[in-house]
């Protein structure tokens, strides 16, 4: 599921290199192609179960990466498409459900330090996106029974060749003048190269004892925000990352006026200005989790994709406007309903 997006095509290609058959669920029909594509929606229970059918694992990477979506996008997707998809699981007689989805699940106004997938929330994740991803996980984790076994991955900031979710962004944010730090960019920052949730989705598929829990998929990098996006910027040339107002003082104003610093919405700003530090021992020692990719390697990698796409101008240009609500009415419409 989510097949044609940045996540679910690189997990798509490594399944084809470890000699999986494949079976992808698409939702436009330009993704069409070859024998293993077929079209649906994860509105449309029926597309879902006859997608699944014959299937004994599903990874859904479904998901919506912005949090300027409109919500009820964002919950159609993240809640009724995991309700939709551990029914039609269910019905075809699948396995293994692995959910993809985000650490954003335990967004808040706090530093995530050390945070292993025991740890929650006092309330629940800041923001509509947040707090649909955590409903999109409880429901998954809980619901399952049977035969049907689920687990859940949890990336933190996803990078590398290919994207076209947030990368756009970045590169319009840096062309204006720098991408936007939140105050001086000093707060630890979690990341996960794609290659390398890729190979824990595909490592998930048959780990043993693994399922009903979530493990977090993270680089074994301890660095800063800074460090981060200071690096992205010099490996695609651009200006270096511009700093702001310490977070204590730029949050209350961006609730205030809808937007902070470089225009960055609440919950981006808790993104990019609380520390996060993920445990990812249970991913190793559970899962067998240990990426391949160096984070050089895949500075390089991602430099050489830019490249293709004519520069950091050119990956901007492939930026999609957030989805609306509007933009799931026909999906509602086609499922009969809310």
């Amino acid at each position: 599921m989510g097949a044609s997006g940045f996540i679910g095509s690189t997990i798509g290609a490594l399944l084809g290199e470890a000699g999986y058959r494949v079976r992808e669920l698409v939702r436009s029909e330009r993704d069409l192609g070859g024998d293993r594509a077929v079209l649906g929606d994860l509105g449309d229970p029926q597309s879902i179960a006859d997608a699944a059918e014959g299937c004994s694992h599903v990874i859904n990477a479904a998901g919506i990466a912005s949090c300027r979506a409109h919500p009820r996008a964002l919950k159609w997707t993240h809640v009724a498409g995991a309700e939709n998809l551990v029914n039609a699981c269910k019905h075809a007689g699948v396995r293994r459900l692995v959910h993809v989805t985000c650490t954003d699940v335990t967004l808040g106004n706090l530093d995530r330090v050390h945070w292993d997938e025991g740890k929650t929330l006092p309330d629940a994740a800041y923001g509509h996106r947040a707090r649909s991803l955590q409903l999109g996980e409880e429901l998954v984790l809980s619901t399952a029974g049977g035969e049907l076994e689920t687990l859940s991955l949890r990336a933190a900031w996803v990078w590398g060749p290919n994207d076209t979710s947030r990368l756009p962004g970045l590169m319009q944010e840096a062309l204006d003048g720098g991408i936007q730090l939140v105050g001086d960019g000093s707060t630890y920052f979690a990341t996960t190269y794609v290659r390398s949730l890729a190979e824990a989705a595909v490592a998930a598929l048959e780990a043993e004892d693994a399922g009903g829990r979530a493990y977090h998929v993270v680089d074994p990098v301890f660095q800063h925000a800074r460090d981060f996006f200071g690096a992205l910027s010099t490996a695609l040339d651009l200006p270096g990352p511009r700093t702001s107002a310490p977070l204590s003082l730029a949050l209350p104003l961006a609730r205030l006026r809808g937007k902070g610093p470089g225009g960055l919405q609440p919950d981006e700003m808790l993104q990019r200005g609380r520390s996060t530090l993920f445990d990812l021992s249970a991913a190793s020692g559970k899962l067998g989790f240990e990426p391949t990719v160096s984070f050089d390697d895949g500075l390089a990698a991602t430099r050489a994709w830019v490249d293709l796409q004519g520069g950091p101008a050119g990956v901007a240009k492939l930026g999609r406007t957030p989805p609306d609500a509007a933009s799931v009415d026909a999906q509602v419409e086609a499922a009969g309903g809310d």
